[in-house]
C-alpha cells in the first residue's frame, strides 16, 4: 500500500532573495508600464496644447479688429458717416445728390438675314451632319 508519507508532494522552497527579487519586479515592471502610459498622456496633451494655441492666434487677431470696430461703432464719427453714405441723411442747409445708375444698352437684336445666312438650309437630319463636319466651309480674312 501506498503510505501518506509517499504521497506527500514535493514542496519547492524559494529562497527568501529570490521571493524578494520576484516582488521587486513585479513592481518595476509596473512602474515601467505606468510611466510610459504616463508619458504617452503627456505627449498627446501637449500635441492638443500645440494645436488649440495655433488656433488662438487667428481668433485673438479677429477679436482685436472685433473690439475695434465696436470701439468705432460708439463714436461720433461713425454714427455721421453712417448717416450721410447709408441712410443719405444731410445736416441742415446741404442738399443731397443720389447719382442714379442709368440702364445700360442692350446688345442689339439679331436680325433675320444675319440669321439666315449663318446656317445652310437643310432637309433632313443627316444632310445637317453632312453639312457641319463636310461641307466646304468659307474662311473670312
Amino acid at each position: 500500500m501506498v503510505t501518506s508519507a509517499t504521497r506527500k508532494r514535493k514542496k519547492v522552497e524559494l529562497p527568501v532573495a529570490q521571493f524578494i527579487a520576484i516582488i521587486v519586479l513585479s513592481i518595476a515592471l509596473f512602474l515601467i508600464v505606468d510611466f510610459g502610459r504616463r508619458t504617452a498622456s503627456g505627449y498627446r496633451i501637449y500635441r492638443e496644447e500645440a494645436r488649440l494655441k495655433a488656433q488662438l492666434a487667428p481668433l485673438e487677431k479677429t477679436h482685436q479688429l472685433l473690439l475695434t470696430q465696436q470701439a468705432y461703432a460708439q463714436t461720433d464719427a461713425y454714427v455721421e458717416e453712417i448717416a450721410r453714405h447709408e441712410l443719405k441723411w444731410s445736416k441742415p442747409g446741404e442738399v443731397v445728390v443720389v447719382v442714379l445708375a442709368t440702364p445700360q444698352a442692350g446688345y442689339p437684336p439679331l436680325s433675320a438675314s444675319n440669321s439666315a445666312g449663318a446656317f445652310p438650309s437643310t432637309d433632313t437630319p443627316f444632310s445637317a451632319w453632312f453639312n457641319l463636319f463636310f461641307a466646304e466651309q468659307t474662311v473670312e480674312r
